[in-house]
């Protein structure tokens, strides 16, 4: 056969089985051929009918990749190590994602839809070792929060609540017991009487409550927990 360069063969397309490329030998003279058996690892056979290549050439325009939630590659990806994020992370010089604004942000934010939870949700507890006087609250930092009193102490309007929260309050008495809980601010009660701890030593009562708005905090107390 005459010699031909590269770009003159015949495309192919698609590898099945046994087929293989056509190369030029150095000389020029003779045309050969290599079995895709031996072809770097650039190539690889993935199935009859189908060739892929590690690697995807700067330009490519949208491509679906193999997890639909994760949209199409918008153009310009330089590469992709892997299709499947469990797996492996994306190569280096990948452009945005097309669809990354529908996604939620790890630092929080508004939820348009239903959310539904098929495992746990859990809210963590902020825990006070001991402490007395005034306590303030940040409900910007978390819902729940656990402390032992040492002292009589008053418990003022959060900082930071947010309309719509939610949590509870563990407040235990220390070893010596018979101390006192006050209320200022936005804490709201059933007949506007603020509840009454258990006093007795190591004693355990609950205060949940929910914040109607920022500045109006509704609570009950569930006492002597055993």
């Amino acid at each position: 056969m005459a010699s031909q360069k590269i770009s003159e063969f015949s495309a192919i397309t698609t590898l099945a089985s046994g087929d293989f490329f056509p190369v030029i030998q150095a000389s020029g003279t003779t045309n050969k051929r290599v079995d895709v058996g031996v072809l770097d690892n650039r190539y690889a056979a993935v199935g009859s009918g189908a060739l892929a290549h590690e690697a995807l050439a700067s330009g490519n325009a949208a491509l679906a990749i193999a997890v639909p939630e994760q949209g199409a590659l918008a153009s310009g990806n330089a590469a992709l190590a892997l299709a499947v994020p469990e797996v492996g992370a994306l190569a280096s010089g990948n452009a945005a994602l097309t669809d990354v604004a529908s996604k939620y942000a790890i630092a929080g934010g508004p939820i348009t839809g239903v959310v539904t939870t098929q495992s746990q949700s859990i809210g963590e507890v902020t825990t006070t070792a001991l402490t007395s006087g005034v306590i303030t609250f940040d409900f910007g930092a978390g819902n729940n929060f656990d402390i032992t009193l040492g002292g009589n102490s008053t418990l003022q309007t959060p900082t930071t609540p947010s309309g719509g929260q939610t949590g509870t309050i563990t407040i235990r008495q220390d070893g010596t017991g018979s101390r006192t809980l006050a209320y200022s601010g936005g804490w709201q009660f059933s007949g506007g009487t603020a509840p009454t701890l258990t006093t007795t030593a190591s004693g355990t009562d609950v205060l949940s409550y929910y914040c109607s708005t920022p500045s109006e905090i509704q609570a009950v107390l569930t006492t002597d927990l055993q």
